[in-house]
């Protein structure tokens, strides 16, 4: 995820000694600010890109947040990154990375309403 990518989906890879699950709750607080209130739902994993790389990928529910924020990013940096709440049943418009168009075919299906 960098600022200057387009809009993208909160992402990262698995460090050593990390279970997938492990790595999403990282990756999401390092780079969102977000913690996990509820437990993680696996929606499956799905290999994304030209290169064909394994992306897992998970949903939880949260309640009390802002629809907008902006959060510095502990591992990127110092860069500060602006969040929004994309609606589930709406496509993502051109603004969004290529490979964000694929994983979100694949996930947006599975999460549940």
């Amino acid at each position: 995820m960098h600022p200057s990518a387009g809009k993208q989906f909160v992402k990262g890879t698995i460090e050593t000694g990390e279970t997938p699950v492990e790595a999403a709750e990282r990756e999401l607080r390092e780079e969102s600010g977000l913690t996990i209130q509820s437990p993680l739902m696996y929606l499956g994993q799905h290999q994304i890109g030209a290169d064909r790389q394994l992306w897992h990928f998970f949903h939880f529910r949260s309640s009390g947040l802002p629809d907008t924020w902006q959060h510095k990013a502990e591992d990127d940096h110092g860069h500060t990154f602006s969040f929004f709440w994309h609606p589930i049943d709406l496509p993502l418009d051109r603004d969004w990375h290529p490979l964000f168009h694929e994983a979100f075919e694949f996930f947006a299906p599975l999460v549940p309403h």
